[in-house]
């Protein structure tokens, strides 16, 4: 008889230990399912398609998105693409400018003189919207980059210091007039977003081509073998 009192026992105090681990653990997810909610939200609020936090773009001179501020209607002059200037050799390429690519362009000045580099942007109905003379010294090299440079670059990169030019994805082929012994040569980097190129870290760099006419630059002559 005593044992059955001493199993009735343990039985009732099992169960009266069950019930109040169920009953505590089933308060606290009901006070921790709405900050838990709350912070799932956060975080996928502040993710990136890529699974990692999304960084706010920082561009230079402007977004991406907008059109350069010297595309404003009535600051630059619709006409054709231009003409070569004489002694001058017009080319032509296509940039990449949008949040997730950046081109980088090259300029040699072989002259014993100065000299002063056009370059012009055309939106998709060939009408100019951006314009900048280029000063190149002689016996000179300059670098273009159409995204802001990393606060601490190479040496390399940072004398000369890069000439920030934002074509923005509104500029749909671009101009150089290279006067005599001015060369030139870019290519176009992938930009995960941040409006940065970094010289240290490999962006993926593709070669521009450059062509004197933009019927062979948007549409290679093929030549049967």
């Amino acid at each position: 008889m005593k044992k059955i009192g001493w199993l009735f026992l343990g039985l009732s105090a099992g169960f009266l230990l069950t019930f109040g681990f169920l009953w505590s653990g089933s308060v606290q997810n009901a006070q921790a399912g709405p900050a838990g909610a709350n912070r799932s939200e956060a975080v996928t609020a502040t993710l990136s398609d890529e699974g990692g936090p999304a960084a706010t773009p920082v561009f230079a001179g402007g977004s991406d998105e907008v059109p350069p501020a010297n595309s404003e209607a009535g600051n630059l002059p619709s006409a054709p693409l231009p003409t070569p200037k004489p002694g001058e050799t017009l080319v032509y390429f296509v940039p990449a400018d949008s949040d997730a690519t950046a081109t980088v362009l090259y300029l040699y000045n072989t002259d014993s003189v100065a000299h002063v580099v056009a370059l012009r942007g055309f939106n998709y109905n060939g009408v100019l919207g951006y314009s900048l003379d280029i000063n190149i010294a002689a016996s000179s090299f300059l670098r273009l980059a159409s995204d802001s440079i990393v606060a601490a670059p190479p040496p390399s990169w940072a004398t000369p210091a890069p000439l920030i030019t934002n074509f923005t994805d509104f500029t749909y082929l671009a101009s150089l007039s290279l006067p005599k012994g001015v060369k030139v040569e870019g290519y176009t980097v992938f930009d995960p977003g941040t409006g940065t190129v970094d010289p240290r870290q490999d962006q993926g760099a593709i070669p521009l081509r450059f062509s004197t006419d933009p019927a062979t630059l948007f549409m290679p002559l093929v030549k049967n073998p």
